[in-house]
């Protein structure tokens, strides 16, 4: 399995889900098996419940998980079919540490953002990279997973994290970033500026 990375810098909006999904159809016109997970870092389990005013329309899925729009790009651009285990929020990882440590599992340890947090990331984001989503048996080649927000943002920072610590485990020639940043043209100079990002 490969996987490639789309982060974003300084600015939301800038199109990384529209760049996460170009990737994915290259990929697939490549004669590549694709699929796709959307990591949100807020809290909220689902986007069913956040204001469209705030946070844009709602994507509901086949299984009915209501997801960030981007899963719908990603959808109608590679032409899979996602679930809502392919959208990945800091609630629905939280929620399941705590239900983990309720039960026990972890032995009495202290429970803590590293490693608990980021491993059950990882965890996550391997289990659902390997579930075909075009129809055919078998794990798809590549994953295509965009970190919502920006890397500056502190709800993003245990992702970050955990996606840093992920490229041990599948080993650096299977993980790649795509940094999406703006680049501003500054007023009478004319020249472009790529700081900070």
């Amino acid at each position: 399995m490969k996987y490639v990375l789309v982060t974003g810098g300084v600015v939301s909006g800038l199109g990384k889900g529209v760049t996460a999904s170009s990737i994915g159809v290259l990929l697939k016109n490549c004669g590549f098996r694709v699929t796709a997970i959307k990591i949100d870092p807020y809290l909220n389990m689902d986007a069913g419940t956040m204001s469209p005013f705030e946070h844009g329309e709602v994507f509901v899925l086949d299984d009915g998980g209501e997801a960030d729009l981007d899963l719908g790009n990603y959808e109608r651009f590679m032409d899979i079919t996602l679930a809502k285990d392919n959208n990945l929020t800091t609630g629905k990882i939280y929620s399941y540490v705590i239900e983990r440590e309720r039960r026990g599992d972890y032995l009495g340890k202290t429970v803590q953002v590293v490693p608990h947090i980021t491993d059950a990331i990882q965890d996550w984001i391997h289990r659902v990279a390997n579930l075909p989503v075009d129809g055919q048996l078998g794990a798809p080649d590549v994953c295509v997973i965009e970190l919502g927000g920006t890397v500056g943002d502190i709800e993003s920072m245990p992702f970050i994290e955990a996606l840093r610590q992920f490229q041990f485990r599948v080993g650096p020639d299977n993980l790649c970033n795509v940094h999406v940043s703006l680049v501003p043209v500054i007023g009478v100079v004319g020249e472009q500026k790529t700081k900070p990002t």
